[in-house]
């Protein structure tokens, strides 16, 4: 019943959270069981407790382990159905170009972490979680993720400023953040957001 329900839904790699999944007529006990029984055959891996994935085949035929942050995307970030966070801070500038420097830790904001702040270990990474105080959909996300780098963009930027600029000018236009978009959420972080902006001279680039 259990590996039914996970084929028709789930493909290789992609995290099964176990206490997401609710089938008529199997209770939470025969569910434990179950996904239990489906790792001892190789059916299913476990990545942790409560995750488990379908094991993506090598060429070699053997399985490869899902990475963390698939899981991490899954449980902090967006599934399919929904979105509910970003990745912010040291992570995001490293991601956009404008600090070399690959962060230890990964930093993620998200509806998703009912503490202010939380280490989450994942498989070998640790991830920084921050609860978020405006609640993130897909509409959103981007405008939020860029004022978050931006109120203390200081911190983050170890390159030129131009090529700072230039970096956040692709992200902007990239992701369609309008000028409605930014004076909507801005009035919700500190003064210095909006100083950022100012200095950078992107009131020109929102659509």
């Amino acid at each position: 019943m259990l590996s039914e329900y996970i084929f028709q839904n789930y493909k290789e790699n992609e995290p099964i959270f176990s206490n997401e999944i609710k089938i008529d007529g199997l209770s939470d006990v025969n569910l434990r069981q179950q996904f239990k029984n489906l790792c001892d055959k190789g059916i299913l891996n476990r990545f942790d407790n409560g995750v488990y994935y379908i094991p993506k085949q090598s060429r070699l035929k053997s399985s490869v382990k899902m990475p963390s942050e698939i899981v991490a995307k899954y449980k902090y970030i967006e599934n399919k159905e929904e979105v509910f966070g970003y990745y912010s801070g040291y992570t995001l500038a490293n991601k956009i170009g404008i600090l070399n420097q690959v962060p230890i830790k990964e930093e993620i904001v998200s509806n998703n972490m009912a503490a202010i702040v939380r280490e989450v270990k994942l498989g070998n990474q640790v991830y920084v979680v921050r609860h978020s105080k405006i609640p993130v959909t897909r509409e959103n996300q981007k405008t939020l993720q860029l004022l978050d780098l931006l109120k203390e963009l200081d911190l983050y930027s170890e390159v030129d400023e131009e090529i700072v600029r230039a970096r956040i000018c692709t992200f902007i236009s990239k992701n369609n953040i309008t000028r409605g978009d930014v004076a909507k959420y801005v009035v919700s972080f500190p003064l210095k957001t909006y100083k950022t902006i100012f200095d950078l001279r992107l009131e020109n680039v929102f659509a």
